[in-house]
């Protein structure tokens, strides 16, 4: 099939332009508070994880969106291969990393939900590098999306911090705050497209049927 031949999707382009539009609000935001947070007690080697693990998140936010465009995939192939390896060793690189910085949170409350988004992120690229060995293209392509959503979720949980009073009037605690949106970082993104590649294709099977 031609680039000419694919229909073209306004929901599509109209996501990936919002996901492109708030990964550079959030690196730009991240690149403010790195340069002017406090690192009082923190040790050498943890502030060495952080910017490894900032160096090679930043541009996972970026790029990774022209990967799901399938006019980009056909027109330029090799293109894609090269940033898809560039992103698969980047976001192994860092998913590692992201699972000490988790483990060593000094607020006890999200460590468990950060290290276990940090566990996901980690399986769902390495399995989305082992489907690509494979051939597996469907399937890789699936992955590659949790690994993205995984990925995004540092920004997701940043855009609900700063509308948290909004968000959770109900919390009175920034601790229960900052906890429940560790968890609704990464679970809601899963919920989503777990809803559209399973759910959704399984009811309309069913509804077939």
């Amino acid at each position: 099939m031609s680039t000419r031949e694919l229909p073209i999707k306004p929901f599509k382009l109209l996501l990936l332009a919002t996901l492109w539009l708030l990964g550079v609000w959030f690196l730009g935001h991240e690149l403010v508070y790195a340069a002017t947070r406090d690192r009082t007690g923190e040790s050498a080697f943890r502030t060495a994880a952080l910017i490894t693990h900032a160096t090679f998140t930043t541009p996972l936010l970026l790029f990774p969106i022209f990967q799901f465009s399938r006019r980009i995939r056909l027109r330029w192939p090799v293109w894609h291969r090269r940033a898809g390896w560039f992103y698969l060793v980047s976001a192994i690189i860092a998913a590692s990393i992201a699972i000490y910085l988790g483990a060593t949170f000094d607020s006890l409350g999200r460590r468990t939900p950060t290290v276990i988004f940090a566990v996901l992120w980690l399986f769902f690229t390495v399995a989305a590098l082992v489907c690509a060995r494979r051939r597996a293209f469907v399937a890789h392509e699936q992955f590659m999306i949790r690994s993205y959503a995984m990925a995004f979720a540092f920004a997701f949980v940043r855009l609900m911090g700063e509308a948290e009073d909004w968000l959770f009037p109900f919390l009175p605690s920034k601790e229960l705050r900052g906890v429940t949106r560790e968890w609704l970082c990464f679970v809601l993104p899963l919920l989503a497209i777990e809803f559209w590649n399973s759910w959704l294709p399984a009811l309309r099977a069913t509804r077939r049927r």
